[in-house]
């Protein structure tokens, strides 16, 4: 074994909802000339139905059973990926162990990250989030997110290979830096 670097294989975008995953996902995707796979919209279309409906008919428990099949299936696919995450995959540990044991097998895990200001303002018009939908004003909105960067952060943080700030870098920008960290490895 001569220590260097694996090649990437599957690029995973993890962070709080409005850190622009999916943007940068489809962007970074073809770029790649990879597939794009957003786990929510997967699930989505596995179910027939919405997230928002999917909890309030199911309950967030049965959607996080819903992430942890979906990123195993995602996770062990051949094909490389570029694979956006819900803001909330990491509240399962399992979700956590699998995202670290693919790390050996060169699956990149990047997480976007992003002010409350900027969130608020790119998930302001969004009826679909579940977590959001009950805060009937701004200032709910901002102490739903707060607790959810407060409670979420450390699990993003140890998951992640590199972090970049969405706020002011643009998408183009955001796509050189993780192509660069990929040129970095052994691909």
């Amino acid at each position: 074994m001569n220590g260097a670097p694996l090649p990437v294989h599957h690029v995973v975008l993890i962070g709080l909802m409005g850190t622009g995953k999916s943007t940068v996902g489809r962007v970074l995707a073809k770029e790649l000339d990879r597939d794009f796979v957003d786990t929510d919209a997967a699930i989505e279309r596995d179910a027939q139905k919405d997230i928002a409906r999917i909890f309030a008919e199911e309950g967030e428990s049965h959607f996080r059973l819903q992430e942890i099949a979906k990123l195993t299936e995602l996770l062990s696919e051949e094909r490389p990926l570029v694979i956006s995450t819900g803001g909330g995959i990491l509240e399962s540990e399992l979700c956590r162990k699998l995202l670290a044991e693919k790390k050996s097998e060169g699956t990149l895990v990047v997480w976007l990250q992003a002010s409350l200001g900027i969130m608020l303002e790119r998930t302001a018009r969004s009826q679909q989030r579940p977590l959001l939908a009950q805060a009937k004003d701004r200032n709910a909105r901002e102490d739903v997110l707060k607790s959810l960067v407060t409670r979420r952060t450390p699990w993003y943080r140890e998951a992640a290979d590199m972090e970049i700030s969405t706020d002011t870098m643009s998408i183009q920008r955001i796509v050189r830096t993780v192509i660069s960290t990929i040129n970095g490895s052994a691909l």
